[in-house]
């Protein structure tokens, strides 16, 4: 997809006066936006986030639509003030949303307080993932699609797993792993992928670590950043959670205890989250190593998917 330039910080503002009938604000870049141009504004009426997608092609429609279906259902995530499917003058898609008061979780100070908010996020994971969809992988965004109804770009969960992995194990078995732990990889997905694939598929936040997860002073506020959205495993988020754990603080069995008060979790369940945190850990670092790493990332990577493998290949 083509990438429209960054539109200037006056043509925002123009935006920003519309929407709050004032110039009363000040609006700054936010340096995170990467895959969307993301604007900070302080009004009168609290810290807002202006979003816009830089694909002419593509629309926030799903995702509006996402936003407003959590709210429904009891889940703390931003409020969707303004959506425009097309702005007439940047021929982009744009949405205004109302801040998740406070800062992610990973920033708590003390480990209870972390496992408070972690219990607290998991209940409401729950929640996320009863939002059937219609298909696997990435949640269609085309101007054509019909917002209100969920797409995945794949008609089988087999078709999201087996996607990329042989390049990417193949890869990875000449840059970062041995001969032997990419056959250990190849046997471990294939025994796994009926386990993987039982579920209908479900909303997934899709990139669910703490650094979506909002707290005001050890309160849990809510959950962020519903961009990577897909269909798939209601336990493929538990899965990322549990490869990202342990980077700041460790809060995997505080979310699973959350997590449990509205959905069981069996023997398999935890056994699957186990493969989903190895396929994550695999598709992650084949994308990553491809380009300039982050090393330490990678290296958190690299630990977690060696752990987690020699875990899953003594079960099955």
């Amino acid at each position: 997809m083509n990438k429209n330039q960054e539109p200037e910080l006056e043509q925002v503002s123009a935006l920003a006066r519309r929407y709050f009938r004032s110039t009363a604000f000040q609006i700054e870049r936010e340096p995170s936006g990467v895959s969307t141009y993301v604007y900070r504004i302080a009004a009168s009426g609290g810290i807002f986030y202006l979003r816009i997608l830089p694909e002419q092609e593509m629309s926030f429609a799903p995702e509006v639509h996402v936003h407003r279906l959590l709210l429904q259902k009891g889940v703390q995530v931003p409020e969707v003030l303004h959506f425009e499917p097309v702005h007439e003058e940047l021929g982009l898609s744009v949405m205004l949303v109302r801040e998740i008061p406070g800062v992610h979780a990973g920033q708590v100070t003390s480990q209870a307080s972390y496992e408070r908010v972690m219990e607290n996020a998991g209940s409401q994971l729950a929640l996320v993932h009863g939002i059937p969809v219609d298909g696997f992988g990435w949640i269609r965004r085309g101007r054509n699609e019909d917002g209100a109804v969920l797409r995945g770009e794949n008609r089988s969960a087999e078709e999201q797993l087996l996607e990329f992995l042989e390049d990417d194990v193949q890869f990875l078995s000449e840059k970062l792993f041995s001969k032997a732990e990419g056959s250990i990889i190849r046997r471990v997905m294939e025994r796994g992928l009926p386990l993987m694939g039982r579920h209908e598929p479900r909303l997934v936040h899709g990139d669910f670590d703490d650094s979506h997860i909002f707290q005001d002073n050890g309160i849990y506020t809510g959950i962020i950043d519903f961009g990577e959205i897909q269909g798939s495993s209601p336990l493929y988020d538990l899965g990322h959670f549990k490869l990202h754990d342990g980077q700041r603080h460790k809060g995997f069995p505080a979310l699973c205890e959350g997590y449990r008060s509205v959905v069981p979790l069996t023997a398999w369940d935890r056994l699957e989250i186990d493969l989903w945190a190895v396929w994550i850990g695999v598709r992650r670092l084949g994308i990553v190593a491809r380009r300039s790493p982050h090393a330490g990332y990678v290296h958190h990577l690299l630990n977690r998917v060696r752990e987690l493998l020699d875990v899953v290949s003594r079960q099955l």
